[in-house]
């Protein structure tokens, strides 16, 4: 993953915020950061993981923000979608650092609004991290 965030970041600064590939792209930088494990080199301080967590928080939450911002006929599924996948990676971010109850609302409005969209993998992922948190 830390050789996509780069390409992701420069997709991102050259793609127009009001256009719904912006919020997935957005979305999966945020993915990518998250999960980001570079290899040690002595040039380089190794990885903050809380810092990539709390970057990738922000991606998230510009990937929600820019979806907000488009509106119809530029508006379509694929905003939709990005801001559950949003949502769920909200929800990934908090479990991360043991806010468990951040991370269930997350879920559940990550399952909200794809049940809403009818998009099937996000209310069967978020669904699933929802069962992996009962009793926590």
């Amino acid at each position: 993953h830390y050789l996509a965030t780069p390409l992701y970041l420069q997709s991102v600064s050259l793609i127009s915020p009001r256009n719904c590939h912006a919020v997935t792209l957005m979305t999966n930088l945020s993915a990518s950061l998250a999960q980001q494990l570079s290899p040690p080199t002595p040039y380089d301080p190794p990885v903050d993981r809380a810092a990539l967590t709390s970057n990738a928080r922000t991606w998230a939450l510009k990937a929600l923000e820019a979806a907000a911002a488009i509106q119809p006929p530029d508006r379509n599924a694929e905003c939709d979608e990005g801001c559950a996948v949003a949502m769920h990676n909200l929800g990934e971010f908090a479990e991360m650092e043991g806010d468990v109850g951040e991370a269930r609302r997350r879920y559940v409005e990550a399952q909200g609004l794809s049940r809403a969209i009818g998009f099937t993998e996000g209310l069967r992922r978020s669904g699933e991290r929802l069962k992996l948190l009962e009793g926590r």
